[in-house]
C-alpha cells in the first residue's frame, strides 16, 4: 500500500513539472521568438505571423509591455503601434498576460505562457499562433 502512495505521489509531482505554469515575476523581461511553432490556417495571417518571427516581446516590471519587430509589413508595423504605451496584467485564474489599459480592459493581446518539454511557449490566443521563445534579458 505504501509503494502505491509513493507511486501516485511521484507521478503527480512530475506531471506538475512538465506542463509548468509561469507567475507573473517570472515573466517579467525581454522574450525573443526563436520559432513560430503552430500557425494559424488563415491565409490573411501570414503577414502577421511573419512579423512574430522576428519579435521581441518586453514585459516590465513597472507594467509597462513593449513589442519590437525588424518586420516591415504594415500589418505588423499597425499591430506594434496598438502595443505602444500599453500596459500587460497578469491574471492568476487562467494563467494568463493581457495587453492593453484598464480603459481597454486589456484587450489588445492576450497571452498564455507556459513551459512544455523545455520550451517557453506563448500562445497568442486571438489568432491561435503559437510562439516558442527565449528569455534574452
Amino acid at each position: 500500500m505504501k509503494k502505491i502512495q509513493i507511486l501516485i505521489f511521484i507521478i503527480a509531482f512530475s506531471s506538475n513539472i512538465s506542463g509548468q505554469v509561469f507567475n507573473e515575476k517570472e515573466i517579467e523581461g525581454k522574450w525573443k521568438v526563436e520559432k513560430v511553432v503552430s500557425e494559424n490556417s488563415n491565409p490573411e495571417l501570414k503577414i502577421l505571423i511573419e512579423g512574430f518571427k522576428s519579435s521581441t516581446f518586453t514585459f516590465h516590471q513597472n507594467r509597462n509591455f513593449e513589442l519590437s519587430t525588424t518586420s516591415k509589413s504594415e500589418m505588423f508595423t499597425m499591430i506594434t503601434s496598438m502595443t505602444k504605451g500599453a500596459k500587460w496584467k497578469y491574471f492568476q485564474h487562467n494563467k494568463s498576460k493581457r495587453i492593453g489599459s484598464q480603459k481597454d480592459k486589456y484587450s489588445i493581446m492576450g497571452i498564455s505562457i507556459k513551459e512544455l518539454n523545455g520550451q517557453i511557449l506563448f500562445y497568442i490566443e486571438e489568432s491561435g499562433i503559437v510562439l516558442q521563445m527565449k528569455k534574452i534579458e
